[in-house]
């Protein structure tokens, strides 16, 4: 998205100097395929957000619906092993979808009694707890590569953002 972006500028810095000659080059946004990637790229501020707390394997979860649709899109957090609350980097363990720790998911195009579409996994971010079971606090500046239903990153796979939102249970 942005090396087009940054084509475009580069291309018209580098035109003649017929100054009524305008390039219309695509804004960042604009250059985002929905089409193709089924979730909104950046997503922003998302202010706060409330979800069903659940239980996978003995560990707690949280699933956020981010677009009703249908079909429907989540925000979707797991814990893998005890936590306790506080301000966590997404790095080392945490950014491998089968082993991470602080699990943080968007799970684009659920179709009821058919499964999810894409998965994307965060791959950059800040995640603060202020409780653990339910899972309950905020996120910022989270980012997202799209990967496949067995964690493996897509090959020139879609990418989303989180600026900021605050998360917890119904």
């Amino acid at each position: 998205m942005r090396s087009l972006a940054l084509a475009a500028l580069i291309l018209a810095a580098c035109g003649g100097d017929d100054s009524s000659q305008l390039i219309d080059a695509p804004s960042a946004d604009a250059a985002y395929d929905v089409t193709r990637c089924l979730i909104t790229g950046n997503y922003g501020a998302l202010g706060t957000k409330t979800g069903t707390a659940g239980n996978v394997m003995g560990n707690p979860t949280l699933t956020i619906t981010l677009e009703p649709g249908p079909p429907r899109d989540t925000f979707f957090l797991k814990l893998a092993m005890a936590r306790t609350p506080g301000t966590y980097t997404l790095a080392g363990v945490d950014l491998d979808f089968t082993s991470c720790t602080l699990c943080v998911n968007v799970i684009a195009d659920i179709v009821s009694m058919v499964g999810p579409t894409k998965f994307y996994f965060a791959d950059a971010g800040t995640v603060t707890l202020t409780s653990t079971n339910p899972p309950a606090g905020s996120l910022q500046n989270v980012t997202f590569h799209e990967v496949t239903s067995s964690g493996a990153t897509v090959p020139n796979g879609c990418v989303a953002s989180i600026t900021s939102m605050a998360f917890g249970p119904l």
